[in-house]
């Protein structure tokens, strides 16, 4: 028995074995009705074929993708990498002034008595009001601008422009009668016919009163256009050339105005004295800058040759019961506008000292001398012989004497400045 049951289960082993071996037919699909398994077996589900996607377009890079506004960052990195040169690209300096001028001479002009006589020079209870010396030096405010840039790539060779100006400056003193210091007030001359001094009478007890105004006025402006040139340039140190062109400027003027009462006429009497210069010329210059760490010190000298065209202008008028042409030193035979053109040095030194505040910053203080060789001043163009006669208020309606005095003198001497400085120079 157990060899029976041996054998049986050895024939369905041999049977199962066959069957796995055969080849299984193919799924078929009948139409209308979905898939159908071999032996034609309906499929609950019909199969959905699968579509495998298409890989992704891989997209090419972009030759060039740097975007415009990073080629632009790149381009101005690039530029401030590039190393500067001595001058740099460009550069300015801001700078405000605070100059005293040379004193206005004045002659004498106002004299006035304690005793109540005419104020004439000489006498002993005579003294001096106005003459002598200047009406005022106080310092005058100003400014100086320039503007530079270089002309070429490795930044030696540049030019710039200079303008300064200071502020028009005005001094006056008023003296008025009768007080306890001041009996008389006139103004002194000396006769041209007796050559003898006397005193035009402003303030005479009996006679006159008034008041008497003496005015001063300085204005000065000037400009440079110049080539630059780096000479020298080692870590610390560096000096530069200059040559160019210079203008100069000074105007100046003097006014003596009274304010006269007397029995002959009430009304007013004005003299006034102008001077004019204008410079013109060449200029050679040298500019030295030393600089450690964020300390720098600069020093410039520079001298101009040319040509001061020179204008005095003399004018006055009196207004007593009617106007008339003349005060008391101007009148008709030296009233006019006169000129002449002169050879004139002008040369300047500049000292600098400060602070870098950055790589493009620099702050400093300083002092300037500014120097005319040749100029026309009002005090000096003032000629104290004349002819009373000739004087409106003291000759009414009277007619003028031919005189040679006052001459026009059109007088030279110098004129300077000097003073202090605080600035702030940028280069870019």
């Amino acid at each position: 028995m157990r060899a029976v049951w041996i054998a049986v289960a050895t024939m369905f082993a041999v049977v199962v074995d066959r069957a796995d071996a055969q080849e299984l037919p193919p799924i078929s699909a009948a139409p209308g009705d979905g898939s159908t398994l071999p032996g034609g077996t309906d499929v609950s589900r019909p199969l959905t074929p699968v579509e495998i996607p298409a890989p992704p377009k891989v997209l090419q890079p972009n030759p060039d993708p740097k975007p415009e506004a990073i080629e632009r960052v790149e381009q101005v990195q690039q530029q401030k990498a590039k190393p500067r040169g001595p001058l740099g690209p460009s550069w300015d300096d801001l700078e405000l002034l605070l100059w005293w001028s040379k004193a206005h001479p004045i002659p004498p002009i106002i004299t006035a008595s304690h005793m109540g006589g005419s104020p004439v020079l000489g006498s002993p209870e005579t003294f001096l009001v106005v003459g002598g010396r200047s009406l005022g030096s106080q310092a005058i405010a100003g400014g100086r601008f320039t503007f530079g840039a270089a002309l070429n790539e490795t930044e030696t060779v540049g030019g710039e422009l200079v303008y300064f100006f200071l502020g028009s400056q005005t001094f006056n003193t008023t003296i008025s009668g009768v007080n306890p210091r001041i009996q008389s007030l006139g103004l002194p001359y000396t006769n041209s016919v007796t050559g003898r001094e006397e005193a035009f009478p402003l303030v005479l007890p009996g006679v006159s009163t008034g008041s008497v105004y003496a005015t001063t006025t300085t204005r000065l402006q000037g400009a440079e256009a110049n080539g630059v040139a780096n000479l020298f340039d080692v870590v610390g140190f560096k000096m530069n050339g200059l040559l160019g062109y210079r203008f100069l400027q000074v105007n100046e003027g003097l006014t003596i105005e009274q304010r006269r009462f007397a029995s002959t006429g009430t009304g007013s009497i004005y003299d006034e004295f102008n001077g004019h210069n204008q410079f013109h010329g060449g200029q050679l210059g040298l500019h030295a800058d030393v600089s450690h760490g964020v300390v720098f010190c600069e020093m410039t000298g520079k001298v101009a040759l040319g040509q001061t065209f020179e204008m005095v202008r003399i004018d006055g008028a009196t207004a007593i019961g009617g106007f008339v042409p003349g005060g008391v030193y101007a009148t008709a035979a030296n009233i006019g506008r006169y000129t002449r053109n002169v050879f004139a040095v002008v040369p300047e030194g500049t000292f600098k000292i400060g602070v870098k505040l950055n790589d493009s910053g620099r702050f400093y203080v300083g002092y300037n001398f500014l120097y005319l060789s040749d100029s026309v001043r009002p005090g000096d163009q003032i000629d104290r012989t004349l002819n009373p006669a000739n004087i409106p208020s003291l000759n009414p309606g009277g007619a003028f004497i031919p005189s040679d005095r006052p001459r026009p003198l059109m007088n030279r001497t110098d004129f300077w400045t000097q003073g202090f400085t605080i600035g702030l120079e940028t280069r870019y």
